[in-house]
């Protein structure tokens, strides 16, 4: 827990911070203050020209309305919103290289809320649902994510990475492209792994995530998992890797549904399997995260922050309310200078 006087220096500084945020964004070149250091940005290399990073987002029944008087309540939302502004444009945090950042949305998340993302400077890609009759979650807030898979499909990208919208980011994630991890794999052709019943395999593949760090007490680097955490991964999207994805979701309890595309990958990834998931370096992203990950050099951090959930490290939680705040200041900024302008 932060000490009081800290959180009250905090206060005054975020008040001041906000001030500081509309005043700069008058000018031609609007500049923001930062709660990181700052990074230089370097010119753009055609490297990344083909990656892209990128989140889900599901229309949420009971703040999913045209007024934004429930935002605040919407908590997916208001964390896709802190991720695009953590990814495209705070200070410490934003790609080096111009990434984009796609939010991949279902029909039920509103017009207004889509036009907001779009706004912010993320991506926004309108998909379809997809699921199956059997596939029942273990909570009702995952009844969509099969959706996610749909990023497969968007083969004009080498690269995506994929991260939940529930997320805390600390440190620039361009890197992650580059981990070895994330080289192209030939398939195995092993015979006892091939099944009649499902999809051909592609040649190629690439599929890269971090292992389930399954509590708050877990190692610094983590303990090895053959379990993989589907909240944050990079793949080679794949119209015959998602044809398999689907050809799985034919044939009734052939991966347990409880966590459904999680799952699924774990099933379809397996480790002793014809297409096992390779292994992120472990600062990239950690889940069940604690301040310890953070001191030990993690980037980013899985967590529902915007919850009450007194199990969250006070001080990350800390961190990704500032962002918020920072988020709002900027675009409040960025709103601003566009008015005086007109």
């Amino acid at each position: 827990m932060l000490p009081s006087g800290r959180i009250i220096a905090l206060c005054i500084f975020l008040f001041l911070a906000s001030a500081l945020i509309s005043i700069s964004a008058r000018s031609s070149h609007p500049a923001w203050p930062s709660l990181f250091h700052a990074s230089p940005r370097p010119i753009p290399t055609s490297s990344y020209s083909k990656v892209a990073f990128a989140t889900f987002l599901a229309g949420d029944p009971h703040n999913n309305n045209d007024t934004d008087t429930r935002d605040g309540y919407d908590g997916y939302y208001l964390g896709a919103r802190v991720l695009t502004y953590q990814l495209l444009h705070a200070t410490a945090t934003r790609t080096n290289h111009s990434i984009p950042f796609l939010v991949l949305v279902t029909s039920d998340v509103s017009q207004r809320k889509r036009a907001r993302l779009a706004q912010d400077g993320a991506t926004v890609i309108l998909t379809d649902k997809l699921d199956a009759d059997w596939v029942k979650p273990g909570a009702e807030r995952w009844r969509d994510v099969l959706a996610k898979l749909r990023l497969f499909q968007l083969t004009a990208y080498k690269k995506i990475c994929f991260i939940d919208a529930d997320m805390l980011v600390t440190r620039p994630l361009d890197g992650v492209f580059d981990d070895p991890a994330t080289d192209l794999m030939r398939t195995k052709h092993e015979p006892h792994n091939v099944k009649d019943d499902e999809a051909a395999l592609p040649v190629t593949y690439m599929f890269a995530g971090k292992a389930d760090a399954w509590s708050y007490e877990h190692d610094i680097p983590p303990a090895p998992s053959d379990y993989l955490n589907s909240g944050f991964f990079v793949f080679t999207p794949s119209r015959q890797l998602f044809a398999y994805y689907v050809s799985l979701l034919k044939l009734p309890d052939r991966f347990n549904p409880t966590f459904p595309e999680q799952n699924l990958l774990n099933y379809a990834h397996r480790r002793d399997g014809n297409m096992p998931w390779n292994t992120l370096g472990w600062r990239w992203n950690m889940n069940w995260p604690t301040m310890r990950d953070l001191e030990g050099g993690a980037h980013s951090f899985h967590a529902k922050y915007w919850d009450d959930d007194p199990t969250h490290d006070p001080e990350l939680k800390s961190i990704w309310r500032m962002q918020r705040v920072e988020m709002e200041g900027y675009h409040r900024g960025v709103e601003d200078a566009l008015m005086h302008r007109d």
